[in-house]
């Protein structure tokens, strides 16, 4: 009792932090567990039953692990699956260490009105559409777009970059696009980090003879490290979520076959010409298990590795 006691005393006393949270608690409830259990729509129950348009969800007939066994025998399926995890550990690797690096760099310029222009300059493609930016990737890229007539003035040759059927092509595209849509966004929370380190510590480390390099490896870099952990985490979380919203504005019917990603193919399975909407369902809630796992492994190695975690710190062996 005491225990529930004093769990009850430590809710009480961040109330007003629970209050802040409250909104966005109450969004992922509504549109992200609520629909999982929903007994009018079957939710997750849906990829184990037979859907039909004309009827309900308890009309519909059990079929059990069907539209897996087909999901998984599809020849389609398992290029979709390569495609998603070059594109998500992609993004691992040339992504997620870019927007540590600039918090580091923008935290060294001492400018504070330039400091503010450059993060402006860099957070405000966040803000805009894929939509949009595709439009802008047009233009560029064209066969007699500016990309191309440079190249065509200095070698005389033009590379067809958005319908070109190889994967590196398609890949450095979305890698360099997502860069510099996502960079200066991913970066706030990282100077966010920042600025809660205590300032005296770099007093000290500059009344001891540090340079820049020193300050960043034995400050900021420490102060940081938590965060970076966490947020690596989730991302091994978000592994088979390779960017819905990028892939399908710039996807084609030339390079659909290397950019074609588990979100797009659920995507025409759910409302493509079959609408069989228990297969997508099926398909939906093997990435949700496989994301899951993934999420639950990543934290385990980090705890492993005595690093703070999503649930506590481990403990170094």
């Amino acid at each position: 009792m005491s225990k529930y006691k004093g769990l009850g005393s430590r809710i009480w006393a961040g109330r007003f932090v629970y209050l802040i949270l409250l909104p966005v608690m109450a969004y992922y409830i509504i549109f992200f567990y609520l629909p999982i259990f929903n007994i009018q729509t079957g939710g997750i129950l849906m990829a184990f039953k037979h859907f039909r348009i004309n009827r309900t969800f308890f009309e519909m007939e059990w079929v059990g692990f069907q539209w897996f066994e087909m999901l998984f025998n599809l020849p389609a399926f398992w290029q979709v699956m390569r495609n998603t995890m070059y594109i998500s550990f992609g993004r691992l690797l040339f992504e997620f260490p870019i927007p540590i690096i600039l918090a580091i760099l923008l935290n060294e310029v001492r400018h504070s009105k330039s400091k503010r222009i450059y993060q402006t300059i860099f957070t405000f493609p966040h803000f805009m559409s894929w939509v949009l930016i595709m439009s802008l990737m047009r233009d560029l890229l064209l066969a007699d777009g500016i990309i191309n007539q440079i190249l065509a003035l200095f070698t005389g040759q033009t590379i067809q970059f958005l319908s070109a059927p190889t994967i590196p092509i398609n890949l450095f595209l979305v890698f360099i696009t997502s860069i510099w849509k996502s960079t200066g966004w991913v970066a706030i929370i990282y100077l966010a980090t920042i600025s809660g380190i205590d300032p005296t510590l770099y007093e000290a480390a500059m009344v001891d003879g540090a340079n820049r390099w020193h300050r960043i490896k034995h400050i900021t870099w420490p102060g940081i490290k938590s965060v970076v952990v966490l947020l690596l985490i989730l991302n091994c979380g978000n592994i088979l979520n390779a960017g819905f919203d990028q892939i399908f504005n710039m996807r084609n019917a030339v390079n659909k076959n290397a950019l074609e990603i588990l979100d797009t193919y659920i995507y025409s399975l759910a409302f493509g010409g079959n609408f069989n909407q228990s297969f997508a369902a099926a398909a939906g809630l093997f990435k949700t298990i496989i994301n899951f796992a993934l999420l639950l492994t990543a934290n385990k190695i980090a705890h492993l590795l005595g690093e703070e975690g999503l649930f506590g710190r481990g403990v170094k062996g």
